[in-house]
């Protein structure tokens, strides 16, 4: 494989392969990866002389205006924002590379404090831990994929999406409220030890340092290899995501209802819905006392019915008012598409737009 940037395809990239052809017979390299050459944020090019360049060193550990973000926090920037094309350098994606770092080391932290010495196969006994095990497996597969197109960005990307979206706000949550067994410490350190080396090619500091403190870890992080993917568990994954959907719903029904987040309302879940899990993550008491009406909280599940914290006279109300505006919606959108010569004339992208955002509308008043 050859690394080069787009400028010298022709006054070298090319000689190489003739010059290998004419006189070794074969060529120097199967792939040639053209990477992107970073731009000021601005657009113009990073050159000493205008003053636009960027020294690594000053994002690294502080100066030039920059914060010290550290050297994995750089590397992930840099990988998040590659491609084939010329890219404008983008701080943000730097912050995300020392918010991932942060973030791990905060996870990795939480797990090495509470497990007892784990086995080195996993040993799930709860949904969650099968669904973890299951997205690991997703991340690894795809991360895999990301390395072989050459597409560093998705790399990169997808573990700051595994770690942050799935790991830590989900998994972990879940976690923290677990009695602690020899169970869940092997599931637990197993999937720490997995995702450290999953992401060591995109932040390796941090990484070996966490490496260091993994009970029976043998040898530098950096010696070893990428994990390996294994078979999916669908069934967990499909049942842990109505699970999130349903948390998800109630949680922003209890914040359109201005209810304390560490008020626990009664509530009753409907059949097939992991309880223990929505219960625990929506602060939720399914044995609670239930009196008065309910409030319903629609989910993938079905409806989940909530006493407490509302008026339902109030809250019934409030989805009137939501239905009368959805209805309006519909009827507009179901006007401009009965007229023949807004269908005929329009371009076929915002017509199908159209159509599609009457589709959406008519869901949503299903749901109300």
């Amino acid at each position: 494989m050859l690394l080069t940037a787009r400028d010298i395809l022709f006054l070298w990239v090319a000689r190489m392969v003739m010059m290998g052809i004419e006189f070794a017979g074969d060529i120097p390299f199967d792939h040639v990866y053209v990477h992107s050459v970073i731009q000021a944020p601005d657009g113009r090019r990073m050159s000493k002389s205008l003053g636009t360049g960027i020294d690594p060193m000053d994002l690294i550990e502080g100066g030039g205006g920059y914060p010290a973000y550290g050297a994995d926090a750089v590397r992930f920037g840099l990988l998040a924002m590659s491609s084939t094309q010329d890219v404008r350098f983008s701080e943000e994606k730097v912050g995300q590379g020392r918010a991932l770092t942060q973030k791990l080391y905060s996870a990795a932290r939480l797990i090495l404090m509470n497990i007892e010495r784990g086995d080195a196969a996993p040993r799930p006994q709860t949904l969650e831990d099968r669904w973890i095990l299951s997205r690991l497996d997703h991340a690894v597969a795809e991360a895999h994929a990301a390395i072989e197109a050459f597409e560093f960005h998705k790399l990169a990307l997808g573990l700051y999406d595994f770690v942050y979206g799935e790991l830590c706000d989900w998994y972990l949550e879940l976690f923290k409220a677990r009695e602690l067994d020899e169970d869940l410490s092997a599931t637990a350190l197993y999937v720490l030890r997995e995702t450290l080396a999953l992401c060591h090619p995109v932040i390796p500091f941090v990484t070996e340092e966490l490496w260091s403190h993994i009970p029976g870890a043998d040898g530098l992080l950096a010696g070893g290899r990428l994990p390996l993917p294994g078979e999916r568990d669908l069934e967990a994954e499909a049942a842990f995501g109505h699970v999130i959907d349903a948390v998800t719903a109630i949680r922003a029904w209890r914040d359109g209802a201005e209810i304390k987040p560490g008020d626990r309302l009664a509530a009753a879940l409907p059949e097939g819905l992991d309880a223990r899990s929505v219960a625990q993550l929506a602060r939720l008491d399914i044995d609670g006392a239930r009196e008065g009406h309910p409030a319903p909280v629609l989910t993938s599940s079905g409806p989940v019915e909530i006493w407490g914290g509302v008026d339902p006279e109030e809250e019934a109300r409030k989805r009137a008012d939501q239905r009368k505006l959805v209805e309006s919606e519909i009827a507009r959108a179901e006007s401009k598409l009965s007229n023949a010569g807004f269908v005929a004339k329009a371009p076929e992208a915002v017509v199908q737009a159209e159509r599609n955002k009457l589709e959406r509308l008519r869901a949503e008043l299903e749901t109300l």
